[in-house]
This record gives structure tokens, sequence and C-alpha cells, in this order.
């Protein structure tokens, strides 16, 4: 191997351990499925995520889907990547479309194909488990940036792709698609081409064959200046959604929201809350949070979302009608910090950071339920304020034993309506508190405890 290949290995290597560790993607025995197309992004993902598992203490597995569109080609792809994991030893989960029974339409979409993906992702990963690990790269993002930017988007659109999104992790985002094929050289790694993204037939590649290009014309590091503008923006976001999560927890009266209160934010602080109210209903699509807006600043009126859901003014609140009548809608989320919170459905938590010598003073109080505590250095500074998500898992204290939150709330026979506002706290799909169990097993007060978290809740008594 030539000193420049390993130059270029340990450049790459040492740029994505570095952002792995910033962006707190990994904990120590995370079980991880690389999503390996065959191409160059996943091959290189793969490759690091093999050659580095040791640093990152994870295990590696692997997923391939199959969208039976590309005929004999694609089955080429499946027999390359079923190939490469039989000679690493990696697991393989194989995903065959045709093989599945799945109509494939006349003229199939990016989207469908997308969809057909992360239908798989969702269920394998809960199956299994594990994380699933994408391979998008900066170029990835900054296409994904400049297609919404075309086709109309807010803030959080131009935010782009996430490191982390509940219980999926993106690597590579610190990496052009020139580094990932740098990286596959320099291994003596080959991988496959998929044709059809040498086709203009679909928008974003016309994004990346003629948008990209002319950017790199006048600036040549334009990827990294997107990218770059992306991660500001996804500060920003962040930011705004905490506030977002203030005005809604200073709006919430019983059912819903004071109208009064939300038309005194200012319109971003607005926004962004109305657009964690339809997010979980449908696409946050730019024309649903002004019509939203609309109502609140007319004092009237309905917007209906979806069949399921509609948002309605009356007598001065927003209210969130369904078949079922009016349910409130499930809390956004907003970061974890001291203090007290009033949340949807009547739940009000407090969470208080008290001296170690302060516990111990009134250990007697938590004796009876010591997971309503834990240590303040075990608690991750990311942690989200929410309610569920699908994928998320949870460690009963004292059980030894990992439960996906579906099946943990079906053993606790705690009622579907209830399920969708219980409040949590969560690092990425992880639940680390969880309403009436207190906290997870493996970050209770110790003997080298310094500050405890306690939290202390209550339930409004419904009408």
């Amino acid at each position: 191997m030539s000193s420049d290949s390993e130059n270029v290995i340990q450049h790459v290597e040492e740029t994505l351990l570095a952002y792995c560790r910033q962006q707190g993607l990994f904990k120590s025995g995370d079980r991880v499925i690389a999503a390996c197309s065959g191409g160059a992004d996943s091959m290189a993902l793969l490759l690091f995520l093999l050659r580095r598992r040791r640093d990152l203490e994870i295990e590696v597995l692997a997923t391939h889907v199959n969208h039976g569109i590309r005929g004999v080609n694609a089955v080429a792809d499946a027999n390359f990547v079923t190939a490469f994991c039989r000679k690493n030893g990696v697991e393989l989960f194989l995903y065959d479309a045709l093989r599945e029974g799945v109509e494939i339409p006349q003229q199939p979409s990016e989207e469908w194909a997308r969809g057909l993906r992360y239908g798989w992702f969702d269920r394998l990963a809960i199956q299994e488990e594990a994380f699933i690990a994408t391979a998008h790269t900066m170029s990835d993002q900054v296409e994904t940036v400049l297609f919404r930017m075309a086709r109309g988007t807010g803030l959080h659109g131009l935010a782009g792709i996430p490191p982390r999104r509940g219980y999926y992790v993106r690597p590579c985002l610190c990496l052009t698609r020139s580094d990932t094929e740098a990286y596959c050289a320099a291994l003596g790694q080959n991988y496959v081409q998929d044709e059809t993204n040498e086709q203009n037939t679909y928008a974003r590649n016309r994004i990346r064959h003629d948008a990209i290009p002319a950017l790199q014309y006048a600036n040549p590091s334009a990827e990294v200046a997107i990218a770059r503008l992306c991660r500001q923006i996804r500060d920003l976001d962040q930011w705004l959604t905490g506030e977002a999560a203030a005005l809604l927890q200073a709006a919430t009266v019983e059912n819903g929201y004071e109208v009064s209160v939300l038309r005194k934010a200012d319109g971003p602080v607005l926004d962004a809350a109305l657009h964690s109210l339809v997010s979980p209903v449908r696409d946050a699509e730019e024309k649903y949070i002004t019509l939203l807006r609309f109502l609140i600043q007319r004092g009237e009126g309905a917007l209906q979302l979806t069949p399921e859901v509609t948002y309605k003014v009356k007598d001065g609140v927003l209210l969130r009608l369904t078949p079922r009548g009016v349910r409130p809608p499930p809390a956004p989320p907003q970061p974890f910090s001291e203090g007290r919170f009033l949340l949807p459905g009547g739940y009000f938590v407090e969470f208080r950071r008290v001296k170690y010598e302060e516990f111990l003073k009134n250990q007697p109080i938590f004796k009876k339920d010591l997971n309503c505590c834990a240590d303040c250095a075990k608690i991750q500074k990311n942690l989200l304020l929410r309610t569920r998500l699908p994928g998320d898992f949870f460690r009963p204290a004292g059980r030894h034993v990992r439960k996906t939150l579906k099946k943990y709330y079906n053993e606790l026979g705690i009622p579907q309506d209830e399920r969708s506002l219980l409040p949590l706290l969560a690092d990425g799909s992880e639940v680390l508190w969880l309403w009436g169990s207190g906290f997870a097993e493996g970050v209770a007060p110790d003997s080298y405890t310094n500050e405890v978290w306690t939290v202390h809740t209550e339930k409004a008594e419904e009408d």
C-alpha cells in the first residue's frame, strides 16, 4: 500500500471517528446495521464501521434492498453485497421486493423507492433492536437542500439531513462523495455503479449533474460551504424548537392551546410551534403552517390535515379533533433541562438537580423508588423531553433486559390512547426516563456520584 493511500485512509477514518464522537452517534454495545447498496458511499460506510468497530465498541451488521425495478443489474448488486458480507463475516439482511410480493409501479418514483427502503429499515431496526446507519454524505446533504429550496421549504427544511434521527445515524455527513470514492480506492475496494444515477430522469440527478457543478465553478468548495450553512441553520432550528416548545407549554390549557398566548409570539417562534403540531401528522409543508397561522390570527375556523386530524379554533382555544373527539397533540420534543413542565394531557413533570450530599440526607424518601433518581454524569447532554416514537426502547431498572417501548407498554397494560401522550426522556431512540417507570437501568446514583437528577410527577384529573 502506498503512503498516499495510507494518508487517505488515516484522514478519512480520523474524520469519521471525530464526527461520530462529536455527534454522539454510537455508545458501547450498540448493534449497528449498515444500509449497503454496494455503491461507493455505502461500501465506504461499511468498511469504516468494520475496520473501526473496536474503537466504536459496536457490533456491525448490514442490510441490502432490491427494489425490483432494475432487473438483472439489481440482482448483480445484491450478489456483490452478499459476497462481500460472506467474505468479511458480516450478518446480512437481504430484502427483495419481488420475493416479498410487493406490487411494483409501472414508473416507480424516487419517493416510492425511498418509502420501500425505509419501511424495511423501520421493521428491521425494531426486529433486531439495532440502529440503522445510512451512507448519506455531504454531497447528498447539498443535493437535498437545493431540491427542497426549489420545491419551497422553510427554515426546518434548510437544516438538511440530521446526523441522528431516532434509530437512524449518518456517520458520513462529514465526507463528500469524492472522499468516499478515494477511501474505497485506497483500500482497493471495488463497488457497483447504479446506472440510474447517470440518467436525468429524476430531479435530484439533474441537480447533481448540472446545478452543483455550476456552483463549484463559482466556488470549488461549494459543497463544504453549503454543508456549513446547513449546520448553522440546524443550530438555529434547534434553538427555535426549544422556544416553540416553551411557547406551547405557556399556551397549554385543557385539551388545547390558548390562542391569545400564541398570537403574542414572534413570527419565527410561532411558525416553529405550528410546525411541531403539523409534522407528527403529515409533511409539514409551508402551506399548512401558513393556513394554521391564519386560523390563529383570525380566531376562528378549521384546517383538516388528514382524515384523522383537524385543528380548529373554538372559544379562543386551538383544538385537535380526531374521530374519537378532542384529543390533545403529543408534546413536541424539547431539550432536557432543569425545571417544571406542563405537558398535553395534564402531565406535570419537574426535574431537579441536587448535590449528592442533599440526596444522601433525604435518601429514605427515595429508598422505595430509587429509579426516580439518576446520576447526572450518566445522563447525556443531548436528551430530549418528548413522547414515544417508532423504534424507542427501554431498559427497566433492575430487570437487566431491553424492551421495545411498544412491548413494554403492552406488558404494563397501558391503554393505547394514553401511550402517545406519556412523557419520556430519550437519547436518540434509547429511553432513559419513562413516566410511571422512572429512570432506566444503569443510571442510578452510586458512591462516585456528585450530583443527582430527581423527578416529581403529577397527573391532572380529567373531567
